[in-house]
């Protein structure tokens, strides 16, 4: 199993624990993030999707919502991160 499929296996057992609302949030901004991040190093994408993630249980513990936390819109979130995450040229050829 790679790195990127247990970081995803993380991902959906953590996504268990998220309310209704923001599941929908982290929904919205997880299918952002996957279908933009073409030759993007998918590890690096889905270790941010895992800490964005824990940061929204974090914050819902603490009785805040993903939007609150976050803002109200997840695509800008999610272009931001996709910014920062290298160019992986070997991603063209999988």
């Amino acid at each position: 199993m790679s790195i990127e499929d247990n970081l995803i296996k993380q991902n959906n057992q953590l996504r268990a624990q998220l309310t209704g609302e923001n599941e929908k949030y982290y929904s919205d901004l997880l299918l952002y993030m996957r279908l933009n991040s073409f030759m993007k190093d998918q590890a690096a994408i889905e270790s941010n999707l895992l800490e964005i993630l824990q940061d929204i249980i974090d914050a819902q513990r603490e009785g805040l919502t993903a939007e609150q936390y976050f803002g109200k819109n997840p695509q800008i979130l999610a272009d931001e991160l996709l910014q920062q995450v290298p160019k992986k040229v070997g991603e063209v050829f999988k």
